[in-house]
């Protein structure tokens, strides 16, 4: 009999008991490749205490805890070495070949090192020396029990020190009249606690600030900062040093903060490079280039534009584009704001897989202070196709899926237009029992939807006049959308959907983008069942969203993000749109009559306002996202509902997971009869966390596993009263009851951090249509039982994450 068998033969309640004692047995197995003298490093701890409270303690202890230089195996969830496990089984034939490089899921014993336990306590003292902690004291102490080692590092950081005065010293009257000038944007500011990093941003600034000005070989060598802190102020009456001392100890004591003056130094260190002033000479761009031994192929293809010489080997992207990124001009002074802002606009045209600027002194002119500008760009693959995927289930259907596919042109007509062709398709399926006699015959098609759209993107605003707020700097762009789309629900409904726009964006600043509308419309023609047309003629809200419709507005919108500046610290996310139709077409009275007569069309009336809300906090090894999302659509005028396609829905797996997509919405917008109806609404209010966290890395974390813990709720309403859903309209009152809520966890499979293959299961904690207990089932929650997952939990399948 084999121990899987006896371990079947014992008791279940003895179950645990015996594979606690296994893992202890293996861990007590842990040190017997341990050397002879030497200790297993267990366990390490770093604590951290102060004489004050200090600001982001938690963000501290990580940054020490990132110093320590020997670091004890890996435990699986804290309890097992699993890696060191796996070594100590194959134990020979590691120690027989000592240069065989182990996998990542093999660790060796890690020896507990003196010397790289005083390395680390010196890396903690230089960092919080940097930190403005001068006076930190790090003590570090070891403790054995048997064969291993336990490390601890006791940190008191002490009082931190804080900017008093900011004294600055130039060599020349020409430089200081400059670096005075740039002052009112100092980093050094009074009050601000001193750190290191603040030095490096000051330094930064002010070699940023010169060479701005032409100073192009002015370096960190030209700046240098000298610390005082030592108030003397404090001891002026002191008579001896003794006291003076005292004095000094007493006040550490006694004051929360500590005072230091910094005197800035600029000179040019002996060398007249340094101060020297230069003007950009000619500039070559080479939009095609492969390697160095084309910029002597006399056989190029030659162009000029705004004084600028363009090189080909192949004409492969316009001149005239080209020269709109470039923001160095000849005869001009060397500007590094306008070098990178070059380099950043020729990156974002999405055409080159590299951009490379080069400056050279022109030898040849008598101007000994110019630098010519070789500009070396290397195409990257200019047509490229994508695909995605979303599977998921509900009480509603058995197998929802769609998928789609988008073909893109970065080099549209060789002017950097971006062509895009896109096709989506998706299918739901249902599944009764009493169909047919083969497994296949039980499943029915509930709906179809199809759709194509076209969208081309141009590196330029195309307008017949351009607003002074708009410049090339702001990357500004226009954007032409055409589109179908075709929603197909079986015996009910046929909804054609076609749509065009017309869009600006652009980018004010490197956290702030507008887009901007000016016109869009849509035509929506719906082709209606009997069946359904029974249902419509006794259902108002209904009757008003599935109608032939023209819509003809505008929008404009305000996107803030700060995930760029942040770099991956946390960070925010905020969108505002505002969106509206029928001032136009209504004011074309006589227009509007006549089509609405020969056609049968209604010209939809509305405003909308839309608010997309995230949060991040960053995390060493995870991330907690939350977001709030709400919109409100009044319709005016003739209207009384938004019309279909512009009105909001919940569910699914970009939404409140617990439901699939408009399943959730006004009470009384029913599903009955076989007739499977959306749920959708004129205002839209949802929330959702998720908290995010690693799991597995493999392949040297090329594919990374990764969970996910989350919670979804939101609601959709009307605007306006309807007799057919009497508590659909939006009341503060009921907004408790109203509430959905859904919670779950997810699996996300990373490839090489670009590709996201997301699952997440989700289901119901509050269902708005139960008024008992004001719609809360948590206490029905029973994952163990068959029958209620299959009634409850929904699995959604999706590229990329939720938000």
């Amino acid at each position: 009999m084999n121990h899987k068998a006896r371990l079947a033969l014992l008791p279940k309640q003895l179950l645990p008991m015996v594979v606690a004692l296994l893992l202890l047995l293996s861990a007590c197995n842990s040190t017997k490749h341990v050397p002879k003298g030497s200790y297993l490093l267990k366990n390490y701890g770093v604590k951290v205490k102060s004489d004050k409270t200090i600001t982001n303690k938690g963000v501290l202890q990580d940054q020490l805890d990132m110093l320590v230089a020997q670091k004890p195996n890996t435990y699986w969830s804290g309890l097992f070495p699993f890696k060191l496990w796996k070594y100590n089984l194959r134990s020979d034939k590691y120690l027989n070949n000592p240069n065989l490089e182990l996998p990542k899921a093999i660790e060796k014993p890690v020896i507990y090192d003196t010397l790289l336990q005083l390395k680390t306590a010196a890396n903690m003292r230089s960092f919080l020396q940097n930190q403005g902690y001068f006076h930190a004291e790090v003590k570090d102490t070891v403790r054995y029990k048997k064969n291993k080692a336990y490390v601890s590092y006791a940190v008191n950081t002490g009082v931190n020190f804080v900017i008093d005065q900011v004294n600055i010293a130039v060599d020349k009257p020409e430089i200081a009249a400059i670096v005075n000038k740039g002052m009112e944007n100092t980093k050094l500011t009074n009050g601000l606690p001193y750190t290191k990093a603040v030095i490096d941003e000051e330094r930064a600034r002010i070699i940023t600030q010169m060479q701005n000005r032409g100073y192009y070989n002015f370096g960190q060598d030209n700046v240098t900062f000298v610390l005082d802190t030592i108030n003397k102020e404090k001891f002026r009456d002191a008579e001896s040093l003794f006291e003076s001392a005292v004095n000094f100890i007493t006040l550490q004591k006694k004051q929360k903060k500590l005072s230091l003056n910094i005197q800035v130094s600029i000179s040019d260190n002996n060398e007249s490079l340094s101060y020297a002033q230069y003007k950009v000479g000619r500039i070559i761009v080479f939009p095609d280039f492969v390697d160095r031994e084309m910029t002597r192929d006399s056989n190029l293809i030659k162009k000029e534009q705004d004084g600028i010489s363009f090189r080909y080997l192949n004409y492969y992207v316009r001149e005239t584009i080209l020269s709109k990124q470039i923001f160095l001009k000849p005869g001009a002074l060397y500007s590094r704001a306008d070098h990178e802002l070059t380099l950043n606009k020729l990156n974002e045209l999405g055409i080159f897989q590299m951009v490379n600027i080069y400056f050279a002194k022109d030898t040849t002119s008598p101007d000994q202070n110019l630098l010519n500008c070789y500009i070396t760009l290397s195409p990257s693959k200019r047509l490229d196709a994508s695909g995605s995927l979303e599977i998921a289930n509900a009480t509603t259907y058995v197998l929802g899926n769609s998928i789609g596919a988008v073909y893109r042109d970065k080099n549209f007509f060789k002017g950097a237009n971006m062509l895009s062709l896109s096709a989506t398709g998706g299918v739901e399926m249902g599944f009764f029992d009493t169909l047919g006699t083969k497994f296949l015959d039980h499943f029915y098609l509930q709906s179809t939807n199809i759709g194509v759209n076209a969208t081309i993107i141009f590196p330029k605003f195309i307008s017949p006049f351009k607003p002074r707020w708009i410049s090339e700097r702001n990357l500004p762009r226009t954007q032409l959308i055409v589109g179908v789309n075709v929603l197909n629900r079986i015996n009910q409904f046929v909804l054609p959907n076609i749509n065009a726009s017309y869009a600006y964006n652009w980018r004010k600043s490197i956290t702030q983008t507008w887009e901007l509308t000016p016109a869009f419309a849509n035509i929506v023609i719906p082709t209606i069942q009997p069946d359904f047309q029974k249902r419509l003629d006794s259902n108002d809200f209904l009757r008003n969203t599935y109608r032939r419709t023209l819509i003809q507005g505008e929008n404009i919108a305000f996107t803030f993000s700060d995930q760029i500046k942040k770099q991956g610290r946390n960070f925010n996310y905020i969108r505002i749109a505002f969106e509206e139709s029928g001032i136009i077409l209504g004011g074309l009275n006589e227009v509007q009559k006549s089509i609405s007569k020969s056609q049968g069309f209604i010209f939809d009336q509305y405003f909308k306002i839309d608010l997309d809300a995230r949060r991040y906090f960053n995390w060493r090894h995870s991330l907690t996202a939350f977001r709030f999302l709400a919109g409100i659509g009044s319709p005016y005028g003739s209207s009384r509902t938004l019309p279909y396609i512009k009105q909001y829905f919940v569910g699914g797996p970009y939404s409140i997971r617990g439901w699939r997509p408009r399943t959730l919405g006004p009470e009384s917008i029913t599903s009955t009869d076989s007739l499977v109806i959306d749920r959708t609404g004129d205002i839209k209010l949802e929330m959702n966390a998720e908290y995010r966290f690693d799991m597995i890395k493999l392949f040297s974390g090329t594919l990374n596993l990764n969970g996910a813990l989350f919670a979804d709720a939101g609601n959709t309403w009307l605007a306006k009263k309807s007799e057919s859903a009497p508590n659909g309209q939006f009341d503060i009152s009921r907004l408790g009851q109203d509430i959905a809520v859904s919670t779950g966890a997810g699996l996300r499979v990373i490839v090489a951090d670009f590709f996201t293959v997301r699952v997440d299961a989700a289901f119901p904690i509050k269902n708005p249509y139960i008024d008992a207990n004001n719609g809360w089932v948590i206490k029905d929650v029973d994952l163990g039982n068959n029958q209620w997952r299959s009634n409850n939990v929904v699995i959604n399948l999706a590229i990329g994450m939720p938000f």
